[in-house]
């Protein structure tokens, strides 16, 4: 037999040019994160006056159906037979819907904005349609990127490439727009003129179709070899789904993200906020705030994550990206809260830059061992169930991450309201209510609640051995159902 170390099979081997290929799918997503951190809840509460009560809402009610609808989706795509494959039929489907929901999202007709119901109506109908489609194209995405490579380490760096491109996409996206696009002119502030989020829409919608096209013709190539996969077409979706979470380290996992995605939507719906209102800064430095701190992210990780995946189990990775993110919540806002600042604003610049760069920096790191640690339960799954379930492993993980995370948006919304958040108020001019509130969730606050997930971080228990023992098994079964052989491989004890 061979020595399992060096075994990997023909698709396991992947050039960095496919790498990037199948990478580029991931562009939608970074330009939904950008709409759900940046623009959304500024453009709907500040410029067209919905209440953030109701902004909140319609967000909310979208990420809790976009996780119900993950995991039927991830169970379908896995069950799945056509000629092209499981995966890139729902990935086909869903590119133009995808592109139509981004310009419905930035440009509501002139007829809704002067009610209140109207306007709410027309946001949840446009985030319904983004977030579905996006399920359709993204769910069979992450599970192909299981499936393409079956090595340890080479999945870690297919996750990082996916991770970093997210990053690097949308903060250049974000930043660009904020420079070019909702830059001030002639005394007025862009990041308040309706038009030029209309204009952003089509710019989105663009992308989409753009980067969804590379994507599928970039990984065409694998559907040979991927088409009929281990799965029972007859079998159970919500069965599935459960059996799932009858794995302890998927189950901690899932824990771990639940909490990290409720921290998640907070910071994405207040960040753009904090920034104008709490640090008061304008659309130059907001826009450095969104490209620097993450460019240097995604190169610190793109340079480091292969060192790091090589001298640590990635259990040690998440535990450490874990720790040090709730660390680095607690000290800056405080500071400024209770004047220790120093009045040089380039110097709280820098500070407000440096804390970015770590937060950004461990949440990439966290991310990239998160779906790389995925890739390998699937493994452990088929070894277990006799089935290989990419796409319900990775869409009932998120499915849990995003129904918590929902309430992320259901609680931002409304505090906005609670601390007394004017529209269309302007930097300088709000209560020392709104700072203190802003101040409080946006630090401390977010620091208490990513103990959950540095305790759960402690529990997972999946080492680079034990994924090995996995493979080897994976590899006899394999071997043994060629020769026709009906003894039993024995299954790796838990670690």
């Amino acid at each position: 037999m061979r020595n399992f170390q060096t075994y990997s099979n023909d698709v396991s081997s992947i050039s960095l040019h496919n790498r990037l290929l199948y990478s580029s799918g991931i562009v939608s997503h970074a330009l939904k994160e950008a709409a759900m951190g940046v623009f959304v809840l500024l453009y709907y509460k500040q410029v067209l006056g919905l209440s953030g009560t109701l902004t909140g809402l319609a967000i909310g009610i979208s990420i809790i159906w976009d996780g119900i609808s993950d995991p039927l989706i991830g169970a379908w795509s896995d069950r799945l037979r056509s000629r092209i494959g499981r995966r890139h039929p729902l990935m086909i489907a869903a590119v133009i819907p995808m592109a139509a929901g981004f310009v419905m999202l930035y440009g509501p007709p002139g007829s809704v904005l002067s009610d209140q119901g109207q306007l709410f109506t027309w946001l949840l109908i446009s985030i319904l349609l983004v977030r579905t489609a996006l399920t359709f194209f993204m769910v069979p995405y992450l599970a192909l990127g299981a499936e393409i490579s079956e090595d340890y380490h080479e999945r870690t760096q297919l996750a990082a490439v996916r991770t970093n491109m997210a990053w690097f996409i949308g903060t250049l996206v974000s930043a660009t727009a904020m420079i070019f696009l909702f830059k001030e002119e002639n005394g007025l502030d862009g990041r308040f003129l309706i038009d030029n989020y209309h204009f952003f829409g089509w710019v989105n919608g663009l992308l989409v179709i753009l980067f969804s096209v590379i994507c599928i013709a970039g990984t065409w190539q694998y559907i040979p070899k991927l088409a009929s996969g281990t799965g029972d077409a007859d079998s159970n979706m919500l069965r599935d789904i459960f059996i799932t979470f009858r794995n302890k380290n998927f189950l901690y996992m899932v824990m771990l993200d639940m909490a990290v995605g409720g921290i998640g939507s907070i910071t994405a719906t207040l960040l753009m906020v904090t920034y104008i209102y709490f640090w008061q800064l304008d659309a130059i430095q907001t826009s450095l705030l969104f490209a620097g701190p993450i460019i240097l992210a995604v190169l610190l990780s793109a340079v480091f994550s292969k060192s790091l995946n090589r001298l640590f189990e990635k259990q040690q990775i998440l535990r450490l990206t874990c720790a040090l993110t709730s660390i680095n919540l607690l000290w800056l806002t405080p500071l400024k809260l209770f004047d220790l600042l120093p009045d040089n604003s380039t110097v709280v610049f820098a500070l407000i830059y440096f804390n970015w760069a770590i937060h950004m920096t461990m949440n990439i790191l966290r991310v990239i061992t998160v779906h790389s640690m995925l890739a390998d339960i699937v493994d452990e799954q088929e070894l277990a169930t006799g089935k290989r379930k990419a796409g319900v492993v990775f869409a009932a993980a998120f499915f849990s991450s995003k129904f918590v995370g929902a309430f992320g948006y259901l609680i931002a919304g409304p505090f906005l309201d609670v601390i007394g958040l004017q529209a269309g108020a302007q930097p300088g001019e709000v209560s020392s209510t709104v700072t203190w509130g802003l101040g409080l969730i946006m630090g401390p606050g977010l620091a208490i609640i990513m103990l959950l997930p540095v305790w759960m971080s402690f529990k997972v228990n999946m080492s680079h051995a034990s994924q090995l023992e996995v493979r080897q098994a994976l590899s006899q079964r394999q071997q043994a159902a060629g020769r026709g052989d009906s003894a039993s491989v024995s299954t790796p004890r838990s670690h």
